[in-house]
C-alpha cells in the first residue's frame, strides 16, 4: 500500500484538503465545538496530534478544507478504515460553509481520488440526521441507501 503521508495536497478548483497542522487549532477547535460543545483547545491540539501520528502510520487521511479564494479554514474530511471491507468518507464543515456547491465539488473529489487512487471498491459515507444536503448529491454520485444503517449511502 502507497504511504498516506504523501497525500496531500488535493486541491478542486475552489479548495486545498491539506494536513490539519496546516490549519489553526483555533479554525478547527471552532469545527470540533459543532459537535462537542465541551471540547477544549487542548483537547483539539491532542486530536491533531494524534491525527497525524495515524496518517504517518497509514491508519486512516485526514485533511483540513480551505478555501483558495480566501484562504479560510472551511471544515476537515477523513477516509478511514481503508484496509477494511467497509471504508468510510466523512466530512465535516462549518455551518455556514455547508453549500451544496462545497459538498458538490468536495464529495466528487474524494470519491474519485478513493476509487481511483486508493483503488477502494466500496465506500460508505454516515450522515447526520439533520444533513439535508449530502444525500442527493451522493445519490447523484452513485451512492445507495444503506438498509442495515439508514443514516449511511454506500457506493458499491
Amino acid at each position: 500500500m502507497t504511504k498516506f503521508e504523501k497525500y496531500h495536497p488535493i486541491l478542486t478548483p475552489h479548495y486545498t484538503f491539506d494536513w490539519l497542522t496546516k490549519s489553526r487549532v483555533k479554525d478547527v477547535w471552532l469545527l470540533q465545538q459543532q459537535a462537542n460543545p465541551a471540547e477544549t483547545m487542548l483537547m483539539t491540539a491532542d486530536m491533531i496530534n494524534q491525527t497525524m501520528r495515524d496518517i504517518f502510520h497509514d491508519q486512516k487521511l485526514v485533511w483540513g478544507i480551505t478555501d483558495r479564494q480566501t484562504d479560510q479554514f472551511i471544515g476537515s474530511a477523513s477516509l478511514t478504515a481503508l484496509t477494511t471491507a467497509t471504508p468510510r468518507l466523512t466530512v465535516h464543515l462549518i455551518t455556514a460553509q455547508a453549500t451544496t456547491a462545497a459538498l458538490t465539488e468536495i464529495y466528487t473529489r474524494l470519491t474519485a481520488f478513493a476509487t481511483n487512487e486508493l483503488g477502494v471498491a466500496t465506500l460508505t459515507v454516515p450522515l447526520t440526521p439533520t444533513d439535508q444536503l449530502s444525500t442527493p448529491i451522493l445519490t447523484k454520485l452513485g451512492y445507495q441507501p444503506d438498509a442495515t444503517q439508514p443514516l449511511n449511502v454506500t457506493l458499491n
